[in-house]
């Protein structure tokens, strides 16, 4: 667990904050909407999704604040009250509903929004017992896993709907969907990450030094809280030479 798991929890909630700016970056054009082919009526600037689809950044928000109360809710239950999850859930819940965000009813929402973070987080745990893989603060989990259970969530719940107002464009499937994720996530996300990683660690640059480990990246790379160096010096000098 984090040390100060407060200014975890702040932290957390600047990348709410950003991830609705983001949310809203997503759905404003750089268009006027008279232009879009008589789709969106009026002079005014609108909102629409990537596809061009007319969308408001209400509804939007609306779905991104009940994703996220979902994710917390949820989190919040199967963490047992862990701080650092839950909140971590409930930016989950907010990936896990992304895929849809613009198409799906509120409750629909909020359902996928409490569901993804249960799955990310049980997840992420049987990654760490099963591979001794160590995801220390919960990337994987929280974006790789959510957003992936995410994408193809969304071809289930909005099967048959349309990708966009315009001709030409598939309606949304679980097929594409999942087929989608494959492509993000593991063509264009794990398989590039792996080699990377191989790379790194045949080089003896992956992982950070044994004693830096013990003493905390605060100490070993920030010189954080110097006046703690001497009796955590000491004690990781005495668990080295114990083992």
């Amino acid at each position: 667990p984090p040390h100060n798991p407060w200014m975890v929890t702040l932290g957390i909630f600047m990348i709410y904050t950003g991830f609705w700016g983001f949310y809203a970056a997503c759905n404003v054009p750089l268009i006027s909407p008279e232009v879009i082919d008589g789709q969106i009526v009026g002079t005014t600037w609108t909102a629409t999704n990537i596809y061009l689809g007319p969308t408001t950044l209400g509804a939007i928000t609306f779905n991104f604040l009940l994703s996220l109360s979902g994710g917390l809710m949820a989190s919040y239950i199967v963490s047992k009250g862990d701080a650092f999850w839950t909140f971590s859930g409930g930016l989950a819940g907010i990936i896990g509903a992304s895929a849809g965000n613009d198409l799906y009813h509120p409750m629909q929402a909020m359902l996928i929004g409490a569901f993804v973070p249960v799955v990310a987080y049980k997840l992420h745990y049987w990654v760490e017992r099963k591979f001794k893989i160590d995801d220390a603060v919960g990337a994987v989990a929280v974006h790789g896993y959510a957003g992936f259970l995410g994408v193809v969530i969304a071809g289930f719940v909005l099967w048959g709907a349309p990708s966009s107002p315009y001709e030409g464009y598939a309606a949304i499937n679980p097929l594409g969907q999942i087929a989608g994720a494959i492509i993000m996530f593991f063509v264009l996300g794990f398989l590039p990450a792996y080699i990377v990683t191989r790379i790194q660690a045949a080089r003896g640059t992956l992982r950070i030094p044994a004693e830096v480990e013990l003493q905390g990246l605060d100490m070993g790379e920030h010189e954080a809280y110097e006046e703690a160096i001497a009796e955590i010096t000491a004690a990781s000098a005495e668990h080295i030479k114990a083992n």
